[in-house]
């Protein structure tokens, strides 16, 4: 881990439609360029208190219940200003717009109550090749006068255009997920993603990415519909899962698989496996996985 070449220090939060057009009309590479790597690029803030009418609507629209502490995915919707800093900065040499949020890791020691006040951090550095592209891990983190309380690790792709039966075989490992045990009957609940979630999740969140937001703009990026947000898709599923899964000291990983497109019903299905709570969202309508992952607490 080499020193920050940049290092935002922010007394209060920026907005993150700041970003935006940097976002949109910014010129950068698909990929990083031979030659090139990734600095390491921070962003801090030293105090957020959160806001409780901007909470209750997150909780309405992801389904957590008011329990006097903050959902475990909302810390990273409090920090996506950080992020967007420091990956729209023109030191990150890979277009935004090009991203794709592939994986999701978030440890949490303990909770964060509502009426508290957090510093969050957010950084990345390096990349690493892989089948599909450049992959990049971006971290984030929320601490309380104890030090760090919670931890994030966003894995994010630039996909390489390719074809043919290594694009074929690296699609089909990437739609695999964990299956209950034989005889195992895992519970199950239906979750629907109406056409204005990914408006209404897009303005919470400040994730504007026009893919989200309606058909036409998904077009424009190759996808046939409007797709749901991952990270709405990751805190839908998690808060059908209930508290018991959730409770701190815990980890959760979530791997992203196929898009949900809206408007969309998907079905969870979810069971124990020793010390984890094993979960896939699948289309309703198919076995095709829209995400999987496992939550374990101790």
């Amino acid at each position: 881990m080499g020193p920050a070449v940049v290092d935002y220090r922010f007394r209060r939060l920026p907005s993150a439609f700041r970003y935006f057009p940097r976002a949109v009309f910014g010129r950068r590479s698909a990929l990083v360029p031979a030659g090139r790597a990734v600095p390491r690029l921070e962003g801090h803030v030293e105090s957020v208190k959160p806001s409780l009418s901007h909470l209750a609507h997150y909780r309405e629209i992801c389904g957590f219940p008011d329990d006097g502490c903050l959902p475990i995915t909302y810390p990273h919707v409090i920090a996506m200003p950080l992020q967007y800093a420091i990956l729209t900065h023109p030191r990150f040499p890979v277009r935004i717009m090009g991203l794709i949020h592939i994986a999701n890791e978030i440890e949490q020691s303990r909770a964060l109550p509502v009426d508290g006040a957090f510093g969050f951090a957010s950084w990345v550095e390096g990349h690493r090749e892989a089948n599909r592209g450049h992959e990049f891990d971006l971290f984030t983190s929320a601490s309380d006068g104890a030090g760090t309380a919670w931890l994030e690790k966003s894995t994010l792709l630039a996909r390489r255009v390719s074809a043919g039966k290594a694009a074929s075989r690296s699609a089909r490992q990437a739609l695999r997920f964990e299956h209950p045990a034989e005889g195992q009957i895992p519970s199950t609940a239906d979750i629907d993603a109406p056409r204005a979630m990914g408006r209404r999740y897009g303005w919470l969140s400040g994730d504007l990415n026009p893919i989200h937001l309606a058909d036409r703009g998904a077009r424009l990026y190759g996808f046939e519909r409007a797709v749901a947000h991952g990270m709405w898709s990751m805190a839908r599923t998690l808060s059908a899962l209930g508290p018991g899964a959730l409770a701190p000291p815990v980890r959760v990983h979530v791997e992203f698989k196929f898009p949900l497109f809206l408007p969309g019903v998907a079905r969870l299905e979810h069971w124990q496996h020793d010390d984890r709570r094993v979960f896939v969202l699948k289309s309703a309508q198919s076995d095709r996985p829209h995400l999987a992952g496992f939550t374990r607490t101790s």
